[in-house]
This record gives structure tokens, C-alpha cells and sequence, in this order.
């Protein structure tokens, strides 16, 4: 989503100049006359067709080269802009956050209090009162372009002044991604993760459950609400990483219940970067989850008719500008949302900011003006993309504080009072394309991971016992051992035909299983380990359904025997029995019309 180089050519969304200023009035042509170089503005001209005339003429060749040289740098940066927009146009809130200035279009006139008269920087813009823009016309634009440079992009600043370490929480979320990917598809298998059919979320004893197995934990802790008028951070990686995999398909909800899909059993032998990759790109284009809604404080996003914005272009343009940031470098929430308007990746959430409003429908609507500033409503977007997936799924670090008076840019709005923070994501302050992130965002092609030995050694006996020697294992590695072996002590499992088999139904890789074991065993797995596994790699699959069938009664066994020799028959049924036959489903139809033609019938 770079922004091309725009090939300046005649559009036909604006008028020409000339066209442009024959809307103007005659009071409007006057206050522009003054500007113009090398009129004579002793001279009142009270004809509209010679003061055309006059500012026409007034323009051509050098003179505005002449105008161009007068005006001052912000100026000079807004007509440079406009030149290279596609339309022509000035985008105020894109140059403002560019430049953190805003060009003069009017100035207070010194004869007569609350009037305006425009600057010179009206002799190149016009206002559209249908687009309600400021726009140079399409033949200046072409004339200007000879000389005025295309502004170059803005570049997103690193953080220089990094807030004090021991006011933030700094969580590098790179190894953890890694790790909980892996550890919450085992955990699917094991463990009762309740899920809404409607919503696809994860019950609250869920939430806390996977909160649990998280490297690291949550971002917060969770603190119960005291009262019900409280408000309540709780759970930020808990909570998408179910809305996650589900979107992702490596997860299903059944009965309530949410269960690893094929696709997700397979993530589970595949790289876990190439998995993290997968999930974001498929939540970027989700239509399931609406990140806005977990600002809760800002009601009335489910009301009637076309309330927010289509989800997939808000991601592209987060997306979009993360591609187009620093790797490596931090960089604060603040600047990134500058960066966003001023690169031209800006976006919507809401279509009506007057159908929000906080705590009341009419004095808190977002609809007033200062209400519904980018602060109030694209950044809290923007920051619960970067902390609820971005972060969770490991492509930035993050560093942040508490949410709970971090900001206090809401509370000029109504209704807001009481409120502590106006997202659970107000703490988040900077953040670090790490590189998983490059690697997931396509800024680099390949992700080679930090390798991490771990302490935990094993003992695999040749009874079949796996004992810990020393260490501690990881999560993830007690949930491997969990899936294939029963649990005997906290630091003994035993390996069973059983449980192996059943890991192998499931469509579980066994050599994951026999790597663990050789990596972690002090010295080479005993023979009778390595007999067991591979003798369980061969039984575990030594039967396999085929499909569904039916069993069929004969009236008797002479009939039994004639429709299993038939030749019409035969090659559809088979003799299990004196009088009994067995028809797969998928044959069942042809079975019976083949019986018709042999005058038997079939009954239920």
C-alpha cells in the first residue's frame, strides 16, 4: 500500500483555472487582485470580466514563478502536496500531521471585525463547496509541477526520549508467540476451552484457564471488578488467542467446546512462525470480530443501519503502514498514528460517529465536534490491533504502563468522568517490529528463530518410563508428554500402546514425540523405547475407515447367496453372514436400483 509516484495530468473532478475563477464573485476576485503580481492595485476594477482578465494575465509566465518565490515554507509545502495529490486537492488532516503546521487560506481583515479576506495562497487554491476541499486546478497543477519538487514521504521517527524503566512494563513478545501457538493446541486437546457459538469467545473460567498456560502470562493481571460500576482491564492475549485460532482454522467450535481442526493438529509438526504468519494474514481479512468493540466504554456500536466501517480496510492500512516502519527500533503510539495520516493510511471506524456515545446517547454522542478526534476513536483502534493481536501473535514488542491515567486526552468529553481510562489499551505507549514481525509482515523472507536450550534433562527407562532428571520442563513440553504418556508423579509419565495410539488417531506425528526424547534423554533412548515407538508408528495406523456401510437382512440364505454371486450384485455387496450382507453407503442407491432389476425390493 505505497503510495505510487502521481503523473500529473488534466482530471475532470475540478475545473480548469479558468473555469475555477469565474465561480468566484466580485467581492471574492477583488480580495484576490492584491496578490497577483504585477497588477496595478491602485486601480479598483469593478467589471468581473476585467478583473479575470487582470488576474489571468496577472499569472501567466514568470509571475507565478514570481508568486510561487513569495510564499512562505508551510505554504510552499501545501501547494507542493496538492500538485502531487491524484485529485489536486490539500488533505488537512494528512499535511497537519505531516508537518504539524496548517497553511493560511484566510486571514481576520484589519477594517471590519469577524470578516476574512484571503491570503495569496488563494490565487492557487479553490474550495469546492460539492467536496467541500481545497483544490488546485488541474492546467495550474501541470504549470506549478515544472518547478515545485514532489515532497518526499514522511519517515516514521524512532522513539528518542524512551519513558523511564521503572514506570513501563517492556514485554518482548517474539518467544512467547512462538511458544503459545503450540501450547494452546495441546491445550485444546486436553482441556475444556468454552466457546460461544454466537460470538466465537472464549467463556470467562476459559479465558482464565488459557491465561494459565501463557509464556509469561497475560499483558495485565486479573484483578476482579470490586464493584459492578468498576472498570476492568482483564484478559488481552486470553482473549484473542481463541478468536485467533478459530479464524485462522486451526480451531472449530463443537458442542461448545472449541477442538483442534485437522489443519490445526498439522500446525502443531509445522514451523510456528509460518503459523503466526497465517494468522495474521487471515485475520486481516475477518469480518468475525470487530477490534472496536473491547473499547467498551464507547456505546452504541450495535445500533440500527451502518454504524462502523468494514474491518478489512482498517487492518490493510495498519498493515500497510507497519510494512513502511523501522525494524528493530521503538517507536511511540503517538508519532505512529501521525505517521499514518501523514503517509496517506489513514482510515474510518465509524460510518455515523453520532450513533456513539459515551454513558449518554445524547450528551455523550461522538458526533459533537472535538468528540471524535482521531485520538478518541482511530487511535484506540489502532491500539487494540497492535496489543490484542499484533503483540500476541509476536510481531512487535511492547512497552507500556498501567491504562488507568495514562491518558487524558477523552476526558473533555461528556459522560466521562468517572472513567479511569477509556480503553484497556491507554497504557500502550511504544512499540518494536521484532524480527518475527518483519518476517510475518514480508519485510524480510525468511525467520530463522533464537535457539533456546533448555536446562530440563530426561531419563527414558527401558521399562517405558520418562523421569525428569533436572530442570524443569516448559509448559509446552509437559502438555507433549501429556498427549502421548500418562501422568504417573509431577515428574514421571509412563508410555503406554494405548495413549500413543490414540495420539496417532488423532493424526499426531510420533517423531515429534521421538525427537523430544532423544534431545532431552541424558545419553541414547534404550532399545526397548525405540522398539516401542516405532512399533506404535506401525500398529497406530494398521486399520483405517473407509466409510460408512449398511447391514442388509436376507429373507434367507439362498437369496443371501444368489445376490452375493450375481453379476450385477457382487461387485456391490458383500456375504458377512448365512442370510446377512453389507452395502457401503456410497453403493446404496445403485444396490437398490440393480435389486429392482432383479425383482427383489429393499425395505427399511
Amino acid at each position: 500500500m505505497t503510495a505510487p509516484a502521481y503523473n500529473i495530468q488534466a482530471t475532470t473532478m475540478y475545473p480548469c483555472f479558468t473555469e475555477s475563477l469565474q465561480l468566484q464573485t466580485v467581492p471574492d476576485l477583488k480580495n484576490l487582485l492584491p496578490h497577483v503580481p504585477g497588477a496595478n492595485h491602485a486601480t479598483q476594477i469593478g467589471n468581473k470580466t476585467a478583473l479575470l482578465s487582470a488576474i489571468e494575465s496577472g499569472l501567466q509566465g514568470a509571475h507565478l514563478r514570481t508568486m510561487w518565490d513569495a510564499l512562505g515554507p508551510v505554504e510552499k509545502d501545501a501547494v507542493a502536496e496538492a500538485v502531487y495529490h491524484p485529485a489536486g486537492e490539500y488533505d488537512g488532516v494528512a499535511f497537519e500531521a505531516k508537518y504539524q503546521a496548517s497553511p493560511l487560506f484566510a486571514i481576520a481583515a484589519k477594517q471590519r471585525y469577524g470578516t476574512q479576506k484571503p491570503t495569496a495562497l488563494c490565487l492557487l487554491f479553490f474550495y469546492s463547496k460539492e467536496t467541500r476541499r481545497w483544490y488546485i486546478p488541474p492546467d495550474l497543477r501541470a504549470r506549478l509541477a515544472s518547478w515545485v519538487a514532489q515532497p518526499a514521504r514522511m519517515v516514521m521517527p524512532v522513539a528518542r526520549d524512551l519513558p523511564p524503566e521503572d514506570e513501563v512494563t517492556v514485554r518482548c513478545t517474539e518467544r512467547d508467540a512462538l511458544q503459545d501457538v503450540l501450547v494452546l493446541l495441546r491445550t485444546l486437546e486436553q482441556t475444556r476451552v468454552q466457546v460461544s457459538d454466537k460470538t466465537a469467545v472464549a467463556s470467562a473460567a476459559s479465558q482464565r484457564l488459557i491465561s494459565a498456560q501463557l509464556a509469561g502470562g497475560d499483558f495485565y493481571p486479573w484483578i476482579d471488578k470490586q464493584n459492578k460500576w468498576d472498570q476492568q482491564v482483564g484478559p488481552i492475549k486470553a482473549f484473542a488467542w481463541p478468536l485467533l485460532l478459530q479464524v485462522g482454522g486451526l480451531a472449530a467450535c463443537v458442542s461448545g467446546r472449541l477442538t483442534p481442526t485437522p489443519a490445526g493438529i498439522k500446525a502443531l509438526s509445522a514451523p510456528p512462525a509460518q503459523t503466526l504468519r497465517s494468522l495474521w494474514r487471515k485475520w486481516l481479512q475477518t469480518a468475525a470480530f470487530d477490534e472496536f468493540s473491547r473499547v467498551d466504554a464507547i456505546k452504541g456500536q450495535q445500533s440500527a443501519g451502518r454504524v462502523m466501517t468494514a474491518l478489512a480496510p482498517r487492518r490493510e492500512a495498519i498493515h500497510a503502514a507497519l510494512r513502511e516502519c523501522p525494524v528493530g527500533q521503538w517507536m511511540q503510539v503517538d508519532t505512529l498514528g501521525r505517521f499514518m495520516r501523514g503517509n496517506g493510511f489513514d482510515f474510518d471506524v465509524a460510518h455515523n460517529t453520532w450513533s456513539l456515545y459515551i454513558a449518554d446517547k445524547q450528551y455523550g454522542a461522538l458526533g459533537y465536534s472535538g468528540f471524535h478526534d482521531w485520538n478518541i476513536v482511530q487511535l484506540r483502534y489502532l491500539m487494540a490491533v497492535l496489543l490484542e493481536y499484533a503483540a500476541t501473535l509476536g510481531l512487535v514488542d511492547v512497552m507500556y504502563s498501567e491504562p488507568q491515567g495514562a491518558r487524558t486526552d477523552f476526558q473533555n468529553n461528556w459522560g466521562t468522568d468517572e472513567l479511569a481510562f477509556l480503553s484497556r489499551y491507554d497504557g500502550l505507549q511504544c512499540i518494536r517490529i521484532n524480527p518475527l514481525g518483519a518476517y510475518v509482515l514480508g519485510l524480510s523472507e525468511d525467520y530463522l528463530p533464537t535457539v533456546q536450550v533448555s536446562e530440563a534433562r530426561l531419563l527414558v527407562l527401558p521399562n517405558l518410563q520418562v523421569k525428569v532428571l533436572r530442570g524443569t520442563l516448559e509448559p509446552e513440553s509437559q502438555l507433549l508428554l501429556a498427549m502421548w504418556a500418562v501422568s504417573v508423579d509431577a515428574r514421571t509419565w509412563q508410555l503406554t500402546p494405548s495413549k500413543a495410539v490414540a495420539a496417532i488417531e488423532k493424526s499426531h506425528d510420533i517423531d515429534l514425540l521421538r525427537q523430544f526424547l532423544a534431545s532431552h534423554n541424558d545419553g541414547p533412548l534404550p532399545e526397548e523405547a525405540t522398539a516401542f515407538l516405532e512399533r506404535c508408528a506401525q500398529d497406530g495406523t494398521a486399520l483405517q475407515a473407509v466409510g460408512a456401510a449398511t447391514l442388509v437382512e436376507c429373507r434367507d440364505e439362498e437369496t443371501a447367496e444368489t445376490l452375493a454371486i450375481h453379476p450385477e450384485t457382487r461387485s456391490l455387496c458383500l456375504r458377512v453372514g448365512p442370510a446377512l450382507l453389507v452395502v457401503r453407503n456410497a453403493h446404496l442407491d445403485k444396490f437398490r436400483e440393480r435389486l429392482r432389476g432383479l425383482g427383489f425390493g429393499m425395505v427399511d
